[in-house]
C-alpha cells in the first residue's frame, strides 16, 4: 500500500474513512479549504455516517493507493468550529465555472488536483478536461478505450491554481477574504469577453470586485446588449458613475438602449454639460457622423505657443486617440487648423499654433453620412477626422477606433453570423 502525495478530489470523495483501529467512521463527502494562502489549504473534512454529518479537523489523515483502490486513514478525530473564510471543494468548485487567466476564458471545473506541500494538503490545480469528467462519473475506462480505438492520446487538462480565479467563492455563510486580484492582470478587452460569457450573478460579483479604472475600461469593451443588462442591475448613482466615466459617444449608445425614464434618472444625476452633450449625441440620426463622433476631444487656441501646448498636454494626459492630431480653434470655437503631435514637438517652442498649423483640413459635418467619414479616412490615411456644426464650430472628432468599432465591426459580425448559418 503506497501513500499518496497527490491525488484527484474525485478519487477520495464518497470513499470510506477508517480510524487507527481499522474501524469505519464514515464516508468523506467534502473538504473545507481556506483561501488565505496562495493555494487553497485543507482545514477540515466532512464525514457522513448514516444520517449524521460531522466536520473534523484536517489533521493526521492520510491517503493510500492499494492496487488502484483509494484507502483513507485517520489517527484520532477532532471536531472543528469552521473558520469564517472557508468553503467546500466539491460543493463550491466542482461543476462550477472558473476563469483561466492565461487562456483568458471561462472553463468548467471537472476535478481538482490536491497535493501535500510541507505537511499540508492544498489544491494545486484544476482539471477541465473530458478525462476528469469521465473519472467522476465512473466512465474513465470506457473513454480511454474509445480514444485508443482512434489512436488518440488522452491526458488530463490541468491548469495550475495560480493561473485561475474562482467565481464560486461564497455562499450564505462563507466568503473569501480576498477579491479577484488575478483579474487585474487581464487586458480589459479579454476581461470583457469573459464577463460576457458569465451569468448575471457572476457578472455583478466580478465587476464589483474591479477597481474603478479597470471597471470603466472593461465596461467600454463589453458589447452593448450586455452593457444594458448590467446597468439595469446597478443603483442610479452607480449607473451615473459608470456613464460619466465612459466616452460620451459610447455612453449615448448605451443609454439609447434603455427606457426613457431610466435615461432621465441617470442624466439627472450627472453634471449639466455632460448630460447636455450625451442628450445631443442621442438625438443624431444613427447614420450620421454626429452619432459616432466623440465629444471628449482636445482643442487649443490659435494664439498659444507650441511650448504652452506641450505643457498643457503633459498636464491633461490625454488618451492616445485624443491626440492623433492637435486641433486648433479661435475664441468662437471655430476650427482653424490642425497639427500632428510630431510636428508640434519638433517646431520652435516659441512658435504660435496659428503660424505652424495646417489650415487645409479634411473635415465632415455632424449631419454628413457616416460613409463620408469612412471614405475620407481611407483616402487620406487619417487617424481621426474633426466634426463641425453650424459656422465651422468644432463639435467632436471621429477616430479610426470609432470607425472600426461602429462601422466595420458590425459588418464583420453579420458576415460571421451568415457564414455560421
Amino acid at each position: 500500500m503506497k501513500k499518496l502525495q497527490s491525488f484527484f478530489l474525485s478519487k477520495i470523495i464518497n470513499k470510506r474513512v477508517y480510524d487507527e483501529y481499522g474501524d469505519y467512521i464514515g464516508k468523506l463527502i467534502d473538504i473545507y479549504v481556506t483561501s488565505e494562502d496562495d493555494y487553497p489549504r485543507a482545514i477540515a473534512y466532512k464525514i457522513k455516517k448514516g444520517r449524521e454529518i460531522v466536520n473534523y479537523e484536517f489533521k493526521n489523515i492520510s491517503f493510500y493507493d492499494d492496487e488502484g483502490k483509494t484507502i483513507i486513514k485517520v489517527i484520532g478525530t477532532r471536531d472543528i468550529i469552521l473558520r469564517k473564510y472557508s468553503y467546500l471543494l466539491s460543493q463550491h468548485l466542482l461543476n462550477k465555472q472558473i476563469i483561466d487567466i492565461n487562456g483568458k476564458k471561462l472553463v468548467k471545473v471537472h476535478d481538482l488536483r490536491i497535493g501535500e506541500i510541507a505537511g499540508e494538503y492544498k489544491v494545486i490545480a484544476v482539471d477541465t478536461g473530458a478525462l476528469a469528467l469521465s473519472r467522476r462519473i465512473g466512465m474513465e475506462n470506457l473513454l480511454r478505450n474509445i480514444y485508443n480505438i482512434f489512436n488518440k492520446k488522452m491526458e488530463d487538462t490541468l491548469i495550475m491554481w495560480d493561473s485561475v480565479e474562482s467565481l464560486e467563492m461564497m455562499n450564505n455563510n462563507l466568503k473569501l477574504s480576498v477579491s479577484y486580484q488575478k483579474l487585474s492582470t487581464l487586458h480589459p478587452a479579454d476581461l470583457a469577453d469573459i464577463i460576457e460569457d458569465m451569468n448575471d450573478s457572476y457578472r455583478k460579483l466580478v465587476f464589483e470586485s474591479l477597481d474603478d479604472d479597470l471597471a470603466v475600461d472593461t465596461f467600454e469593451e463589453i458589447n452593448i446588449e450586455v452593457k444594458t443588462e448590467m446597468l439595469e442591475e446597478m443603483t442610479s448613482s452607480k449607473k451615473a458613475e459608470i456613464i460619466y466615466n465612459m466616452p460620451k459617444d459610447e455612453a449615448a449608445d448605451v443609454l439609447a438602449q434603455m427606457k426613457e425614464e431610466e435615461v432621465e434618472e441617470i442624466l439627472s444625476v450627472m453634471e449639466g454639460k455632460d448630460a447636455k452633450d450625451i442628450r445631443k449625441l442621442m438625438n443624431y440620426n444613427e447614420e450620421t457622423t454626429g452619432s459616432i463622433m466623440n465629444k471628449d476631444f482636445i482643442a487649443f487656441n490659435v494664439n498659444i505657443t507650441a511650448e504652452e501646448t506641450i505643457d498643457l498636454l503633459r498636464e491633461i494626459k490625454p488618451k492616445d486617440e485624443e491626440v492623433y492630431y492637435i486641433y486648433i480653434t479661435d475664441e468662437k470655437e471655430q476650427l482653424k487648423g490642425a497639427i500632428s503631435l510630431t510636428d508640434l514637438i519638433i517646431c520652435a517652442p516659441e512658435a504660435k499654433l496659428k503660424d505652424i498649423m495646417d489650415k487645409d483640413i479634411v473635415k465632415v459635418k455632424d449631419t454628413d453620412h457616416i460613409n463620408e467619414a469612412v471614405e475620407l479616412a481611407i483616402k487620406y490615411d487619417l487617424l481621426s477626422i474633426p466634426v463641425i456644426e453650424g459656422e465651422n464650430k468644432l463639435c467632436g472628432i471621429i477616430s479610426i477606433d470609432d470607425i472600426v468599432e461602429d462601422v466595420f465591426a458590425p459588418m464583420w459580425r453579420k458576415k460571421i453570423k451568415v457564414a455560421a448559418v
